[in-house]
C-alpha cells in the first residue's frame, strides 16, 4: 500500500508525475520517430543511386522487406521486456543498437561519395538498416507502453488518462514524422551525408530524453509485483515461526493452494484473451498492407504528376505529401478527443474500441479508391500526351500534366483512418491484454504491420503475375506510366472491404476485458498476521 501511497502523493500538484512523464516519452517518441521517416523517406533515393549496383534498384521491395523486418521484430522486444528484461532497459538498450545502426548509415553514406567499390556502401548500408530495424523492433513496442505504465493504476479516471495519452503519443509520433518529411527529406535531397547525421542525432537525443525522466518513473509494473510477492512471503514466513502458527499447522500452505487455483484460472483467462486478441490483430494485416502504399506506390505516384517548385528549382520527389497525412493527423487527433467523441458520449452513443477501428478501416477503403481514381486520370493524360518532364535525384520522369494536389484527398482520407484505427489500436491493446504480456501483445499488435508490409509484396506479385497470365504484361511495374496501376488500388480495395466484413463479425462477439490492476499476492504477511 505504501506504492500506491507515494503515487497519489506524486500525482497531485500543478504538474502531477504522469505529466511529466507523459511528456517525455512523447518526446524522445518523436526523437525516434524523426529518425525512422527520415531513413524511410530517403530510401528510394538512396538505394537508386550511382552507389548501388542496378540489382538494388528496387525501391518498393528494399521498403517493404525494411519495413517488415523492424516491426516483426517488434513481438521480440516486446517479450524481452516481459519476460526478461526489465522495460526500461530494453527501451534503453534497443535505442543503443538503434544509434551504433545510424552510425552505419553515415558511413554508408560517407564511402558513397569516395569512389569505393559498391560493395563497401552497399554492405554498410545493409548493416546499418538491420541495426535500426532491432532497435526499432525493442523501443517501438515498448516506449508507448512504459509511457501508459506511469499513469497510476490506481486513479478512478485511468481509462480516460490513458485515451488521452493514446491520442497525444500518437501526436508525437506525427510531428516526428512531419518533421522527418519536411526537414530530413529535404535535406537529404541536397546532401545525404548531412541527412544522416541528423538521423543519427536525433537517436542519440530520443536516448538523452528518455534517460532524462527516469527520476520521476514509477518501477516496472511486472516487477513491483515480483517484488510484493517475495516481501510478502518473507513475512509470512516470520509469523509461521510463532508458536501460535505453527501450532495451527498447514496456514500457508492452504492459502498457497488457494492462491494457486486463482492464478491458474487467470492463466486460462488470460490465454483465451490472448486468442481473442490474435483474431482482431490478424485483421489489421490488410489494413497495414493499404496503409503501407501511402510511402511507397503514392508517392511513386505523386513522382508522375507535375510538382511544384520551389525557388525556381523542382520540388521534391513527393514525399513533402506526406504532410499532408501527417497534417491530417494532428488536426484531427485534437478534434476528436476533444470535440467529436465527447459530443457522441453526450449523445448516449460513445463507440466502442472495434467500432472506432472498424470505421478506421472503412476510410482506407475510401483512400484506395481515391489513388485509384487519380491513376485512371492521370495515365489518361500521359497516354494522350499531356506531360511534363521532371527531373528528381537524377531520374528523368515523364509526368501528367496535372498537379500533384490532387491527391490530397487520398491522404487525408489516410489520415483520418489511422486516428480512428491506429490509434485506437494502441488504447485497445493495452487495456485489453494480460498484465504479464503487454509488451508481447503490443509487439504482436506491431506485428501485424510489419506483416502488412510482405503482404503487400505478395499481393503485388499476385496482382502481376494475374495479368501477365491474361494480358502478357504487367500492370503493376516499377514504372507506374507502363501499367494500370488503377486496378492494383481496386484490387486491394475488394480485398479490404472483405476483411473489414470479417472484422466486424469478430468485433460483434468480442467480450471486452474490464481493466483493472491485479497486485498478485501483495497482502500475504497481512493475510498471516490474520491467520
Amino acid at each position: 500500500m505504501a506504492t500506491v501511497q507515494q503515487d497519489d502523493q506524486q500525482n497531485v500538484g500543478r504538474f502531477p508525475r504522469f505529466y511529466k512523464t507523459s511528456l517525455i516519452i512523447g518526446l524522445s517518441e518523436l526523437c525516434e520517430r524523426v529518425a525512422y521517416y527520415g531513413i524511410v523517406s530517403n530510401m528510394a533515393l538512396f538505394t537508386t543511386s550511382l552507389c548501388f549496383p542496378r540489382l538494388y534498384h528496387e525501391p518498393t521491395t528494399f521498403t517493404y522487406i525494411f519495413t517488415g523486418f523492424a516491426y516483426v521484430l517488434t513481438i521480440v522486444g516486446g517479450w524481452l521486456a516481459d519476460a526478461v528484461l526489465s522495460r526500461f532497459w530494453t527501451i534503453l538498450g534497443s535505442l543503443g543498437v538503434y544509434f551504433v545502426g545510424t552510425v552505419f548509415l553515415i558511413l554508408s553514406s560517407y564511402f558513397c561519395g569516395h569512389d569505393q567499390p559498391p560493395a563497401v556502401p552497399v554492405s554498410l548500408y545493409v548493416t546499418g538498416l538491420c541495426l535500426v530495424a532491432v532497435g526499432t523492433g525493442g523501443s517501438k513496442s515498448n516506449l508507448g507502453l512504459y509511457g501508459a505504465g506511469q499513469l497510476g493504476d490506481f486513479s478512478e479516471n485511468l481509462n480516460r488518462r490513458l485515451k488521452a495519452y493514446f491520442h497525444w503519443y500518437y501526436w508525437c509520433i506525427n510531428v516526428g514524422a512531419a518533421i522527418a518529411d519536411l526537414g530530413v527529406a529535404y535535406l537529404q535531397e541536397i546532401n545525404s551525408l548531412h541527412g544522416y547525421v541528423v538521423i543519427c542525432l536525433a537517436v542519440f537525443l530520443a536516448g538523452v530524453v528518455f534517460v532524462i525522466g527516469k527520476r520521476w518513473y514509477a518501477p516496472d509494473e511486472e516487477k513491483e509485483e515480483v517484488l510484493s510477492i517475495v516481501g510478502g512471503i518473507l513475512r509470512a514466513s516470520r509469523h509461521a515461526q510463532r508458536p501460535r502458527q505453527r501450532a495451527s499447522g498447514g496456514w500457508m500452505e492452504r492459502w498457497l493452494d488457494r492462491a494457486n487455483e486463482s492464478r491458474a484460472v487467470e492463466e486460462v483467462d488470460d490465454v483465451k484473451q490472448l486468442f481473442s486478441l490474435l483474431w482482431i490483430f490478424l485483421c489489421l494485416i490488410l489494413y497495414f498492407t493499404l496503409y503501407s502504399q501511402m510511402r511507397t506506390t503514392f508517392l511513386f505516384q505523386s513522382q508522375r504528376l507535375r510538382l511544384p517548385k520551389f525557388g525556381g528549382t523542382e520540388g521534391m520527389d513527393g514525399v513533402f505529401l506526406n504532410v499532408f497525412n501527417a497534417a491530417t493527423i494532428l488536426l484531427m487527433i485534437p478534434v476528436m478527443h476533444w470535440l467529436v467523441y465527447p459530443w457522441m458520449a453526450r449523445m448516449g452513443r460513445e463507440l466502442t474500441s472495434l467500432e472506432r477501428m472498424g470505421i478506421g478501416m472503412l476510410l482506407s477503403v475510401g483512400s484506395i479508391v481515391a489513388a485509384a481514381l487519380v491513376e485512371v486520370y492521370r495515365r489518361q493524360q500521359v497516354q494522350e500526351g499531356n506531360c511534363v518532364t521532371q527531373h528528381i535525384s537524377r531520374h528523368t520522369i515523364q509526368a501528367a500534366d496535372m498537379t500533384v494536389f490532387v491527391q490530397i484527398p487520398q491522404f487525408l482520407l489516410s489520415g483520418m483512418s489511422e486516428v480512428m484505427t491506429m490509434v485506437t489500436g494502441y488504447y485497445f491493446a493495452y487495456t485489453q491484454a494480460p498484465l504479464r504480456a503487454r509488451g508481447t501483445v503490443m509487439g504482436l499488435l506491431l506485428l501485424m504491420w510489419g506483416l502488412g508490409s510482405y503482404v503487400s509484396l505478395g499481393l503485388s506479385s499476385l496482382f502481376n503475375a494475374i495479368s501477365y497470365r491474361m494480358t502478357g504484361k504487367r500492370w503493376f511495374p516499377v514504372e507506374l506510366n507502363d501499367g494500370r496501376a488503377e486496378w492494383f488500388f481496386l484490387f486491394l480495395a475488394v480485398f479490404m472491404l472483405l476483411n473489414t466484413l470479417f472484422f466486424v463479425f469478430l468485433a460483434q462477439r468480442y467480450k471486452y476485458k474490464t481493466y483493472k490492476r491485479r497486485r498478485l499476492l501483495s497482502d500475504i504477511g497481512t493475510a498471516a498476521e490474520q491467520t
